[in-house]
């Protein structure tokens, strides 16, 4: 039973998944078009580790969410058999390069990026009938799943090693040359390539599906935990970024407009946020946990007894 709930609702967090980087930063550009001091406040000054972290976390949610569809593909009998167009693992390979390339000279809005994406995120799709060589699955799989964490790598990388946004020392700074890597064209090209990956691994499962048979129930025992995992984390990130948003106003109540000069108005440390969201967190999915049993608790109906007519003495 778990099994299939699994197989339903890892979709469901995929489709959730997979639009959430691209709303948060959407957030970010509206806010930053509005006032510019809130992108050094939020990515190098007081919030930027509250930023590593839900960087951190997100790179997980994906590597995790991915990591099930492996353990379900190797439970379907014939996937073995499916296979995919070169293309797609010379695609893997390429697309983190390249978007950090383009979103380094084409920057947003501009709409060359998407001329020069676009035909190289849809042609392992589009041209897969023209190029017959193709490679296994799981080979594909393997691919993403390294691509995936060279992306986390890069979307992770500070600029520096102080949560700062004055000039630091060389020793605590990344090395000429590299800084390129904590730059927003790298970070969205990172987010880019998670989701294009996701996709990919998500298009191969729909093949092995459809071209072979779910043997229910036999999933990899660790899969059990990869749910409980999903649900912690996509839980702990959207009280992180609820933190986030809240912290944002700093001193006011209405930025700009109410000011806030209480003494709850401050600034946490990110550990004693993280203890709060953390138990927020798992409260919450206590809560759910306990619902849930209730819910799925077998009603016991207490069946009447058929009274026994009266039989005489000696009768059968």
């Amino acid at each position: 039973y778990y099994d299939w709930m699994g197989f339903v609702a890892i979709w469901i967090a995929v489709g959730g998944s997979l639009l959430q980087p691209f709303t948060g930063l959407l957030l970010a550009y509206e806010m930053c078009d509005y006032d510019f001091s809130f992108c050094p406040y939020m990515m190098a000054d007081q919030l930027s580790m509250f930023f590593e972290v839900q960087g951190m976390m997100i790179g997980l949610l994906f590597l995790a969410i991915n990591y099930y569809s492996w353990l379900s593909v190797k439970r379907i009998e014939g996937a073995e058999t499916v296979r995919m167009t070169i293309l797609a693992p010379i695609v893997l390979v390429a697309i983190l390069p390249v978007t950090m390339w383009v979103m380094n000279i084409y920057w947003i809005p501009d709409p060359m990026s998407l001329a020069i994406l676009l035909p190289l995120v849809l042609s392992p799709f589009l041209l897969a009938k023209l190029v017959p060589m193709t490679v296994s699955a799981r080979t594909v799989i393997k691919i993403g799943f390294i691509v995936m964490l060279v992306s986390d790598a890069v979307w992770l990388t500070p600029a520096g090693f102080v949560a700062t946004g004055t000039d630091m020392p060389d020793e605590l700074s990344l090395p000429e040359g590299w800084d390129y890597l904590a730059s927003m064209p790298a970070k969205l090209s990172a987010i880019i390539v998670l989701v294009f990956v996701t996709v990919v691994n998500y298009v191969l499962y729909n093949r092995a599906i459809k071209q072979g048979t779910i043997h229910w129930g036999k999933i990899d025992f660790a899969s059990q935990f990869v749910l409980i995992f999903l649900a912690f984390v996509s839980t702990w990130i959207m009280s992180l970024m609820g933190a986030v948003r809240s912290l944002l106003k700093k001193y006011f109540h209405a930025y700009s407009l109410v000011s806030d000069f209480t003494v709850e108005s401050f600034t946490p440390t990110l550990s004693y946020s993280a203890w709060w969201i953390t138990g927020i967190t798992v409260s919450f999915l206590i809560i759910v946990t306990l619902a849930a049993m209730v819910a799925l608790r077998p009603s016991v109906s207490k069946v009447r007894e058929v009274e026994g007519s009266a039989v005489p003495v000696g009768g059968k």
